[in-house]
């Protein structure tokens, strides 16, 4: 049964028709005889049922022109006697939405006509059934689709008034509520489905109807430290183009998947106190939007939310809309090959779109590199999210194995971010696992984020604990102590340190005990994680490390610097020139601390030693030195022979402890002495015995 409302819009459609409509062709007899069967439906007084002379009507004889009259008459006359039917809740929403977008009646009747056809069966019968489409091609020019022709003749306009309503500059069109493809025929924005489907009150606001509002963030503005001058010039931009409703305000965001992109953009908004609308994702039917149907929404958004002074949109994976069609991805996502002008849309459109934007818009991506440049140069600000500091992770990793009811000591939190360097994205997947495993612990979680630390990363080397410096233990030709306390009570930023020394013997504990002493994070870089096969890449990698040390305020190490900084007189390839080219051009424009430790100081280029403001050599443990690192690690009296061991460091006591709690010998001081001067014999141009030798006990 149809609602009063209903009736009315469709015996206004059918009495439009039959004005227009010739009795004596074929398409009219087909109307009329589909309307007398639709009769029943519309509850048409004197058309209960079928007449039977409409049964013995030839099938070439024309619809007795009495009987026509007396049909038109009978629409043109309930027609009249229902316009006083109420708006029902759809057509309040759609009139309510016209006032937004500052629609004319017309412009509401075509709206209205397409709406009802995508969500009221009625409707779309009486397109469908009534309007036979055969037959109403062949009567009509096949340049006009038939969509225009019944969309026209329903509502009693003519095919001209029609083109200005849907042409390209035109309301409707220009704000992404219709969009009319290359054959003429015209679509409607699967969002506006929400205005018919969405439940509660008829006269919500189409703001709440039509866009998705984000979900509250999961980070914290403090999460986001590592990148606090740009999270807070953000914040200051947006605020300020809120007060003054600027137009053009584009912000991007880009880095690598799970750096909290989208998070931190729900975060801003929190902060900001404003409303945070994504834009452009799954639509009604629960397909993937296509290019075209984003940019609609986003149209959509724009002219919706233009005038609110407390919203701003979220446009994720931007890519799909901005990719540059020169480019693999453009090419991919629809545009000409590379090197050819692309085919997914004008370049003159885009960027005007991205100059009048009316909200302020933050776009992220994972890689701006495949953006247009011409639309980079249209963002107002461009924020970098790299992977957050330790002490970062640390806080993330403890607030989500609370959220997730995983039992955890903050030190277990601390230790996860210390020895997995992922993404909060990965951070929050590990712990929503763990929660669904019954009995799932922090070993559960560890397990998690092993398996996708090595599906993103490979198979690296855990970073554990680092050893804690102790000036006592550690043998230099400059006093370390005095050093570390004269450049942290300097507050010294811009400065350059070399390491050199056989391994274990406190280099990187130095520097990261300098770092702590001047308030700043250790960001360490070892060669195999900068060294690329492919050419070009292990220069880029370097420039990355110190654009990322810049940008977070860290003190940057490297380690095994020989393989960066090889001497270039010995080189047999051009990269070889290249990457250590690479590392003195920034070794000399860095404005933070940074340092390079190696074990071979021999093999480094003499050019740059001239570069670093310390040279620091450290060397074997002294005998007293070895005495008292024995007592350190063992809380045992040393042997006498401990004095004679003359290559001993921090790092092989390190080693005979954990080979002494293996073997369960930690209280046999003779034992570990024996451990300590294989350590010894197994150097490098140390004499070694010959021949195996069997302890019993």
């Amino acid at each position: 049964m149809l609602s009063g409302y209903m009736r009315r819009l469709i015996l206004g459609y059918l009495s439009n028709l039959a004005a227009r409509i010739n009795r004596n062709t074929s398409i009219g007899r087909s109307f009329a005889e589909s309307v007398l069967e639709f009769a029943h439906d519309l509850d048409l007084p004197g058309y209960e049922e079928s007449p039977e002379w409409l049964r013995d009507l030839g099938k070439h004889e024309a619809f007795p022109a009495d009987e026509w009259d007396r049909l038109c008459n009978a629409l043109a006359t309930e027609y009249k006697a229902s316009k006083r039917a109420r708006h029902d809740r759809t057509a309040r929403r759609i009139r309510n939405l016209a006032r937004y977008m500052g629609l004319s009646r017309a412009d509401v009747a075509v709206l209205e006509f397409l709406l009802r056809y995508e969500t009221h069966p009625a409707v779309e019968s009486m397109a469908d059934n009534i309007l036979d489409r055969r037959e109403f091609t062949s009567r009509h020019n096949s340049v006009c689709s038939v969509s225009n022709w019944t969309l026209a003749y329903a509502l009693g306009m003519s095919m001209g008034t029609l083109r200005r309503r849907l042409a390209a500059d035109a309301p409707l069109v220009r704000s992404g509520l219709v969009s009319v493809d290359n054959d003429g025929d015209f679509n409607l924005l699967d969002r506006l489905l929400r205005i018919s489907h969405a439940p509660g009150d008829s006269s919500a606001d189409v703001q709440q109807l039509l866009f998705d509002t984000a979900p509250p963030a999961e980070l914290e503005w403090q999460d986001y430290d590592h990148v606090a001058a740009g999270r807070d010039h953000i914040e200051r931009l947006i605020r300020g183009a809120l007060k003054t409703g600027e137009r053009g305000v584009n912000v991007l965001i880009y880095g690598p998947p799970g750096t909290g992109k989208t998070q931190f953009c729900r975060t801003l908004a929190q902060r900001l106190g404003v409303t945070l609308y994504s834009v452009g994702e799954a639509d009604e039917r629960g397909r993937e939007p296509s290019r075209g149907e984003r940019l609609q929404e986003l149209r959509l958004a724009e002219r919706v939310l233009g005038d609110s002074q407390n919203s701003i949109l979220l446009f994720d994976e931007m890519e799909d809309l901005l990719a540059d069609p020169n480019s693999i991805l453009g090419w991919l996502l629809g545009g000409a090959s590379p090197g050819r002008r692309g085919a997914n849309g004008s370049k003159v459109f885009m960027n005007r779109l991205l100059e009048q934007t009316a909200v302020p818009t933050l776009w992220a991506t994972n890689s701006a590199h495949d953006t247009c440049p011409t639309v980079l140069r249209r963002m107002m600000y461009a924020l970098e999210l790299r992977q957050p500091t330790p002490r970062i992770r640390a806080r993330i990793w403890h607030r989500q194995l609370k959220r997730q009811g995983i039992p955890a000591r903050e030190c277990e939190a601390q230790a996860l971010a210390r020895e997995f360097d992922v993404t909060p994205g990965v951070a929050a997947g590990a712990t929503a696992a763990a929660r669904l495993v019954e009995g799932g612990d922090i070993g559960t979680v560890r397990q998690g984020v092993r398996s996708l630390s090595r599906l993103l990363h490979g198979d690296r080397p855990p970073k554990g604990e680092f050893q804690r410096f102790d000036p006592a233990l550690v043998r230099a030709d400059t006093d370390l102590t005095e050093l570390a306390d004269s450049l942290a009570e300097r507050g010294a930023r811009r400065l350059s340190l070399c390491l050199q020394g056989p391994p274990g013997t406190g280099k990187s504990a130095f520097v990261r005990h300098l770092a702590e002493r001047m308030g700043l994070e250790v960001l360490q870089k070892r060669a195999s994680d900068l060294i690329s096969m492919w050419v070009g890449e292990t220069e880029a990698q370097i420039a990355e490390a110190f654009a990322e040390a810049r940008d977070q305020q860290q003190f940057l190490i490297f380690d095994e610097a020989d393989s960066l900084l090889a001497d270039r007189r010995f080189a047999h390839r051009n990269w070889e020139v290249s990457q250590v080219n690479e590392m003195l051009t920034w070794m000399e424009n860095h404005p933070l601390p940074f340092a390079c430790t190696t074990n071979y100081g021999e093999r480094l280029d003499p050019a740059t030693l001239r570069r670093f403001d310390f040279k620091l050599r450290l060397t074997y443990l002294d005998p007293g030195q070895a005495m008292a690192a024995f007592r350190t690690f063992f809380a045992l009296e040393p042997p006498e022979e401990i004095r004679s061991l003359s290559s001993l460091t921090p790092g092989d006591f390190a080693v005979a402890r954990r080979r002494a709690e293996v073997l369960g010998r930690l209280d046999d001081a003779t034992s570990i002495a024996a451990m300590l001067r294989e350590e010894c014999d197994a150097k490098p141009g140390q004499s070694s015995r010959i021949g195996f030798r069997v302890q019993f006990d």
